[in-house]
């Protein structure tokens, strides 16, 4: 079906279906765009014939359907039509439809041109219709007009951290073991101890260099650092944050002593005044402005994961969401890190109520696009083809609302991956985030599954390596372990890779990848007991599907099947 240009229908040799009538191609354009493929009758009724009376709106419906019901059996497509009493419902599962195909790195059976949707196709007597007609063709303008630029050289870790990475063992030994959708956070100038007066102004500049760094992340608002040192002067920390309208506070101290420096940062609940987070840094007052640079930059991202955790928990504990959608937001965030098909699917039906209320929020597209994804990816459906539709159209709508945040581009990335989109797309998507945050963890992460589906090991285990470096506190650590074991156990490196996938899965014992990488690494270390285990884990619950759809490289698929297969069979 070709909505974009012409309207067309074609049966599979090609040869065309003449449908003479305005309202029956009006009525296959407005099923087909269904993000499910159905209508219902009542709906229907309203946007082509809602001048007319209902009992005359009814009959109008019915002859259109049977002169195209007619229409279609002559061509052997009647099938295609599904006629209920209280709706109308495509076998889109039997068509291809252009405009899924119309965003950079959806794959159809033929490209897209440029054109207008429904071109030629207006019914004036419909105003519903009409208007519905407008705002479908500013979507399909807006969507390709969409490119992205061309590719270029990732950065390094050199030219992102200004020093090489340590060895993947010193990387996991020395980490922790364990929009308006944005919070909200305040730097409050670090209060001094035992300074000289030619050094009075350290903490405020600390203060500075952590809001620039926050900020830079694009994923909190940040008050300004201005503010908040005046009304340091006259309020508490707490009416600091109900006068800003933030969440979350940043305080802390610097001493001095002997020429020696300690700096506590505290992240505080705004709200009820708790304590979220600590951490203390040494250093030296001869060093004390690299210091301050040095501090914003690794502690910017762990505190963007711990404001990021604490939401998560809140959003949880709390009930009642209805027309929230910074609630609903975060409590699909929340549910849809469960990894189970129920919390997942409830992921979905939040988001799909947030864009109800917001449809311009570009996170809440972009995070539905990757749970749609997922539930097709790792068949958590009854209706696999109905995901993968929804995941494309959110997909669309988020490049076109946002596709130059990085937030977006990086699950519009995991998006193609796991509707099995085009990977050079997603590398590039990937691409353009890194050329605005170079040291971007989420966008490393991403970018370190893209590498992964495509092959590139080595490239993959920097990525993820670097996202380490960056914020050794992520929520996503345990998921980047698995990746640099599954880039480890692509090299080649089967005890290392071991090693690692073993750490992984102390951690996330039921994530599919983690399974599948260890189950091969494992048999090939003659651990066959756990290897005999884990293949029967991921086969149990159904996960070798979203690993092999992820994995596109022939070689690697082909260890990945071999391994999991051969563990199987082992008596």
């Amino acid at each position: 079906m070709r909505l974009i240009g012409p309207f067309g229908l074609f049966l599979p040799d090609g040869a065309r279906i003449d449908i003479p009538s305005k309202k029956s191609i009006a009525l296959l354009a407005l099923i087909a765009t269904a993000a499910n493929g159905e209508r219902t009758r009542i709906w229907l009724q309203g946007i082509l014939w809602g001048s007319r009376g209902p009992a005359q709106a009814q009959g109008s419906l019915r002859r259109e359907l049977s002169n195209l019901g007619k229409l279609l059996d002559l061509h052997g497509a009647g099938h295609l039509l599904r006629r209920e009493s209280s709706r109308l419902a495509l076998a889109l599962d039997w068509i291809d439809v252009d405009i899924q195909s119309l965003a950079e790195g959806v794959r159809g059976p033929k490209p897209v041109a440029p054109g207008e949707f429904l071109e030629g196709i207006d019914l004036p007597d419909s105003d519903e219709f009409e208007s519905w007609l407008f705002d479908r063709r500013q979507w399909c303008r807006e969507v390709q007009a969409y490119t992205l630029p061309e590719a270029k050289p990732s950065p390094t870790a050199e030219q992102v951290l200004g020093a090489p990475l340590p060895s993947t063992d010193d990387l996991l030994s020395s980490a922790p073991k364990r929009l308006p959708l944005k919070p909200s956070v305040a730097i409050l100038p670090l209060r001094q101890r035992g300074f000289e007066f030619e050094n009075s102004l350290v903490g405020i500049g600390i203060a500075e260099e952590i809001e620039m760094a926050l900020a830079q992340l694009r994923t909190l608002f940040v008050a300004s650092s201005r503010s908040t040192a005046v009304l340091c002067e006259r309020l508490t920390p707490m009416e600091i944050a109900a006068q800003l309208g933030v969440r979350y506070l940043i305080d802390g101290a610097v001493r001095q002593h002997d020429g020696q420096l300690r700096i506590a940062l505290v992240l505080i609940d705004g709200g009820d005044g708790h304590q979220v987070w600590s951490h203390v840094y040494h250093g030296t007052v001869d060093t004390v402005f690299d210091l301050q640079v040095q501090i914003a930059r690794e502690m910017a991202p762990r505190i963007h994961s711990r404001i990021d955790g604490a939401e998560l928990e809140i959003s949880l504990a709390k009930s009642g969401l209805v027309g929230d959608t910074y609630q609903l937001y975060w409590k699909a965030n929340a549910l849809f890190r469960h990894w189970n098909r129920e919390a997942l699917s409830e992921a979905v039906l939040l988001l799909e109520q947030l864009l109800e209320i917001d449809p311009a929020s570009a996170w809440a597209a972009s995070m539905a696009a990757f749970c749609h994804a997922s539930l097709f990816g790792v068949g958590w459906t009854d209706d696999k083809e109905t995901s993968r539709r929804k995941a494309v159209a959110h997909y669309q709508n988020a490049l076109r609302l946002g596709g130059t945040d990085p937030t977006v581009l990086g699950y519009a990335a995991g998006t193609l991956v796991l509707v099995r989109g085009d990977i050079d797309v997603a590398d590039r998507l990937i691409g353009q985030a890194l050329a605005r945050l170079p040291a971007h963890q989420p966008t490393l992460f991403w970018g370190g599954w893209v590498d992964i589906a495509r092959g590139n090991a080595a490239r993959a285990r920097e990525r993820f390596e670097l996202s380490l470096r960056v914020n050794p506190e992520a929520g996503v650590r345990a998921n980047t372990i698995t990746g640099i074991g599954v880039a480890l156990l692509m090299e080649g490196d089967i005890a290392q890779a071991y090693s690692v996938l073993y750490e992984a899965y102390a951690s996330i014992p039921n994530d599919p990848m983690t399974l599948a990488a260890l189950t091969v690494a494992a048999r090939f270390s003659d651990h066959t007991d756990l290897s005999r285990r884990t293949a029967q884990h991921l086969r149990d619950n159904g996960g070798l599907e979203q690993v092999l759809g992820i994995v596109q490289n022939p070689q690697h698929r082909e260890l990945l099947f071999a391994g999991i297969e051969g563990a199987l069979a082992n008596p």
